[in-house]
């Protein structure tokens, strides 16, 4: 009885967290650590979709930057977003804005973005401020 009395707190415990946003953030911290998968995300990801108007330095200074209004954001002073909206910004875009969604769905189809890719792209863009 007291297994299954654990079982339901943590069942419990991971619904509020995820009705929450909260996991995204841990996932994210995670994928931070390994190099190797960031630096495939940066060329698959990054370059493809998003270096055009953020630029390669994630200065929001890229050659389809211009005219935009709001402009992409400069990454390399920081961002007061935290994981979870950025992810979310990621796959479904950032409303009054050109930032359009990655999400399966959103993205033409076969340039979707998949959640993993868009949690590694935080930490890309994490990376920029240093």
């Amino acid at each position: 009885m007291k297994r299954v009395k654990k079982s339901i707190n943590i069942a419990a415990a991971v619904a509020v967290a995820l009705s929450m946003g909260l996991t995204t953030g841990i996932a994210v911290a995670a994928d931070c650590d390994d190099e190797d998968a960031l630096k495939t995300v940066m060329k698959k990801e990054y370059k493809k979709k998003c270096k055009k108007c953020h630029g390669s330095k994630g200065n929001g200074k890229g050659p389809g930057a211009k005219g935009m209004d709001p402009a992409p954001p400069d990454w390399t002073a920081g961002t007061e977003s935290d994981d979870a909206k950025l992810v979310k910004i990621i796959m479904e875009g950032s409303p009054d804005t050109e930032m359009k969604g990655w999400a399966e769905g959103t993205a033409k189809k076969g340039k979707h973005v998949s959640q993993d890719a868009a949690e590694s792209l935080v930490c890309i863009i994490r990376n920029f401020q240093k």
